[in-house]
C-alpha cells in the first residue's frame, strides 16, 4: 500500500512479455519470485484485478538487469475514499452511492456509513462519475462529481455535501411561524415529491435533486387564513441551506357600530369612544377608537377570526353612557352580533347599531312648564287670599 509498511493480499498480477504472458498469480503478504526472464530483456508488470478497496495501478515497466543482486520490484496501490457529509462536515447515514465510468456502468455501489468508503474497482488515469442514487430524509440528492484517478501514490480524497432546502409556513402580517397548513411539493411532471403539515419548526423537503425546479403548493390554509398562490422554486447547487419562506394572509374583516338615539333611532352625529377587548369582563383592551361624528360611525378594522367585546368608553354629549357589552364572533360560519348572523349591507359593509338614551332636562319656551308654573302662582295666591280674608274677618269680630 501507500505506506510501503503493508504487503496487500488478493491483487492478480501479471508479468508481460509484450503480449505474453510470462507469469501469473495472486498476491499474499509475501514476496513472489518471477521466473522465466532473460537478462536485457524489457517486462511489464500488470495488475489485473486489485485488492477491494484499492485502485488498479498504472503497469509498471522494468529491464532485467546483469546483476547477481536480488532485483525488486514494488507495485503500490492507492486508495480513492469517499465520505458522505452534511453541510456542517457531519457524516450522513443512508445515502445510496454509486460510482460509474464513462459509459455509464457501475463500478462500485454502497449506502453511506459513518467513516469514509473505499472505493473499488478504479483504475489510475481514469475518470468517473460519482452519483447519488437517493439521499436520506430531508436532504437534497447532489450533483453528480466527475473525478479523475490520479497515479500520484497518494490518498486521493472524494466529499460529497447534501444541503436541505427548508420550508417555513408563516403570516404575512406577523411574520409568526403557522400551524397546521397542509403542503405539498411536486416536481415539472406534477408528482408529489414531499407532502407534510406545517408546525411551528421548519420543514426538510424529501426527495429533491439539486438543477431541478420545483412547486409548493398549498393543499389547506391554517384556520383564519387565505389559501396561498403555489411558488415555484430551483434547488441551487451552492452548498448552503435554501430556504423558502410561504406566507399566509390571514381573513380579516371591517365591522362598523352605527350609533342611534334610542328613542329617535336617528343616528347620533357627536363624538364618542369604544373600546375592543379581548375579555367578556372588557378589562384587556385590544384597541380604543374615536368616532366618525359626521357619520355617526365606529369601524373595528382588520379582526381575525375569533371573540372580541365592544364597550362604550365615552358617550356623545347629552347622552347616558351605556353600560351595555356587544358580543363579535368572527369565523368560518359568518359574523356574529350578540349570537345573531348579520350580512354585509348595501353598501358591502358588516355594521350593527347601538342605541344611546338621552339625558332629560326642561327645555326653555316649554309651554307646558309654563303653564304649571302659572298654576302653582295661582292657586299659591288663592290660598294666601283665603288667609287673609279669615284673618281680617277674626280682627273686625273682635
Amino acid at each position: 500500500d501507500i505506506t510501503g509498511e503493508k504487503e496487500l493480499e488478493g491483487a492478480k498480477l501479471t508479468v508481460l512479455d509484450g503480449n505474453d504472458v510470462i507469469d501469473t498469480w495472486v498476491s499474499t503478504d509475501k514476496t513472489h519470485k518471477i521466473e522465466g526472464l532473460v537478462v536485457g530483456k524489457e517486462y511489464t508488470l500488470r495488475e489485473e484485478i486489485a485488492p477491494d478497496g484499492f485502485v488498479r495501478a498504472t503497469d509498471v515497466n522494468f529491464k532485467i538487469e546483469n546483476t547477481n543482486k536480488i532485483q525488486k520490484i514494488k507495485m503500490i496501490d492507492k486508495i480513492v475514499t469517499m465520505t458522505k457529509e452534511d453541510l456542517g462536515g457531519k457524516e450522513i447515514e443512508g445515502a445510496k452511492i454509486q460510482v460509474k465510468d464513462k459509459d455509464g456502468k457501475i463500478i462500485d455501489e454502497w449506502i453511506s456509513e459513518k467513516g469514509s468508503h473505499n472505493i473499488k474497482g478504479l483504475e489510475e488515469n481514469k475518470e468517473y462519475i460519482l452519483h447519488e442514487e437517493y439521499a436520506p430524509d430531508g436532504f437534497v440528492i447532489a450533483t453528480d462529481i466527475k473525478f479523475k484517478v490520479t497515479p500520484d501514490k497518494k490518498t486521493q480524497k472524494i466529499v460529497m455535501k447534501d444541503k436541505t432546502v427548508e420550508v417555513i409556513k408563516t403570516d404575512l402580517v406577523t411574520g409568526k411561524e403557522l400551524e397546521g397548513a397542509k403542503l405539498k411539493v411536486v416536481d415539472e411532471n406534477n408528482k408529489i415529491v414531499d407532502e407534510w403539515e406545517s408546525t411551528k419548526e421548519p420543514h426538510k423537503v424529501k426527495g429533491l435533486e439539486e438543477n431541478k425546479t420545483y412547486k409548493l403548493i398549498e393543499i389547506t390554509a391554517p384556520y383564519g387564513y387565505e389559501i396561498t398562490e403555489e411558488k415555484t422554486f430551483t434547488v441551487t447547487e451552492n452548498k448552503e441551506i435554501q430556504k423558502i419562506e410561504m406566507k399566509d394572509m390571514p381573513i380579516l374583516t371591517d365591522i362598523t357600530l352605527v350609533k342611534i338615539d334610542s328613542n329617535t333611532k336617528e343616528k347620533i352625529s357627536k363624538n364618542f369612544t369604544f373600546g375592543i377587548y379581548e375579555d367578556e369582563e372588557c378589562t384587556k383592551i385590544i384597541q380604543q377608537i374615536d368616532s366618525n361624528s359626521e357619520k355617526a360611525t365606529i369601524t373595528f378594522k382588520d379582526l381575525r377570526y375569533g371573540t372580541y367585546y365592544v364597550k362604550e368608553i365615552t358617550a356623545p354629549d347629552g347622552y347616558q353612557k351605556s353600560d351595555k357589552i356587544v358580543k363579535i364572533e368572527i369565523n368560518d360560519e359568518g359574523i356574529f352580533i350578540d349570537g345573531n348572523k348579520i350580512e354585509k349591507d348595501e353598501n358591502e359593509v358588516y355594521s350593527f347599531e347601538f342605541e344611546d338614551q338621552m339625558i332629560e332636562t326642561p327645555k326653555t319656551g316649554d309651554e307646558s312648564h309654563l303653564k304649571l308654573w302659572i298654576s302653582l302662582f295661582v292657586i299659591s295666591f288663592i290660598i294666601l287670599a283665603i288667609l287673609i280674608y279669615k284673618f281680617l274677618k277674626k280682627l273686625y269680630i273682635k
